[in-house]
């Protein structure tokens, strides 16, 4: 395989964007930019270090690659065209959806909204990484980015197994790395509390939680429920291996990293059948529930309880197997040069 050069466009430090950096860094040269803020005022001096960034590194690059499209994708996007580079913009959720009731979407800022059509408009490829995220883009952007929008679904961290010295409990555990009081609600973390306090008996864990969220849910929760601050990987494995079920109840959810992390560590999922929720629970791997109705959720949490070792190994082997990293990388390559031979 051919090596291209790649100017690597890095608004946040997450997991699974760094997962892209690593993927993409094993077979071709790629220079990170890292913005230093992400809001406010702040964004104008990296704006202006993205510029000349680009100006002076675009003529030596074939590919520019961007996660999620807003204020920081516009300069990509457009300089690419002027400098006749192709420009790829991984639309991650956030960015494609719109929804004023949660205050969810890039949509939902006037600057937001702007950025959003603008990068949207001058990328060459957007990769949506789910069906879902796709649909999204369509309905809440533009119809016409079906052209050059291609699903390639995002991977969870292989670093994430069973562990046996860990004893697993009859526990519960969500994960919600937020400081903020929204996400709580856009993840459905307030829901979750819900369904702790109508289940006294059994232990609930929210991991990732801290600021005003992690104040707001100590108001909220029950004498059941466990908060868990920003913890390491290693720290956050340990964590779903003592626990026998994971949920993800989330009220918007492009993906859904933390199910996939908890399901490879042992536990059985239940999730709200939204989104990246539901494509990952495809076929009863796991219980879906219809409606963030209480009794709806404690039933299905309660016989999830009781499955055994096997059910969840067959889920597991169901599950996984689709999103790889080995799945991603692969079609990632296929995307760039596919793009690269393009007239």
């Amino acid at each position: 395989m051919n090596s291209v050069d790649i100017i690597f466009i890095q608004l946040h430090n997450a997991s699974f964007i760094r997962k892209d950096i690593e993927l993409l860094s094993k077979h071709h040269r790629v220079q990170v930019f890292h913005f230093r803020h992400t809001k406010g005022i702040a964004v104008i001096p990296d704006l202006i270090r993205e510029f000349f960034f680009l100006i002076k590194h675009l003529s030596k690059c074939d590919i520019v690659y961007v996660w999620f499209a807003d204020f920081h994708a516009v300069l990509p996007a457009v300089l690419s065209r002027i400098f006749r580079k192709k420009c790829i913009i991984v639309i991650g959720g956030v960015d494609a959806s719109f929804n004023p009731v949660l205050n969810y979407g890039t949509k939902t800022r006037l600057a937001g909204a702007i950025s959003v059509h603008l990068a949207t408009s001058f990328a060459h490829l957007l990769l949506p990484v789910t069906q879902y995220t796709y649909n999204s883009l369509l309905k809440n952007i533009s119809k016409k980015l079906q052209t050059k929008a291609q699903i390639i679904y995002n991977c969870y961290n292989s670093s994430f197994i069973l562990l046996p010295q860990i004893e697993r409990t009859r526990s519960v555990i969500t994960v919600c790395l937020t400081s903020s009081v929204n996400t709580l609600f856009v993840k459905g973390v307030d829901f979750f509390a819900e369904v702790a306090k109508a289940m006294p008996q059994t232990h609930f864990r929210v991991v990732g939680v801290s600021g005003e969220a992690a104040e707001w849910l100590r108001q909220a929760k029950p004498d059941n429920l466990e908060l868990i601050g920003p913890i390491s990987h290693e720290k956050l494995n340990e964590y779903y291996c003592a626990s026998k079920v994971i949920c993800q109840f989330s009220r918007q959810e492009a993906f859904g990293v933390a199910l996939l992390e908890g399901i490879a560590s042992g536990c059985y999922p239940v999730g709200y059948n939204c989104g990246g929720t539901a494509e990952i629970l495809t076929e009863d791997n796991g219980r879906l529930i219809q409606e963030l109705a209480i009794t709806e959720a404690t039933v299905a949490v309660s016989k999830a309880l009781q499955n055994s070792e096997i059910e969840i190994e067959m889920i597991q082997e169901h599950v996984l197997s689709r999103f790889t990293c080995q799945k991603r990388e692969d079609a990632l390559n296929n995307a760039i040069f596919s793009l690269l031979n393009k007239s």
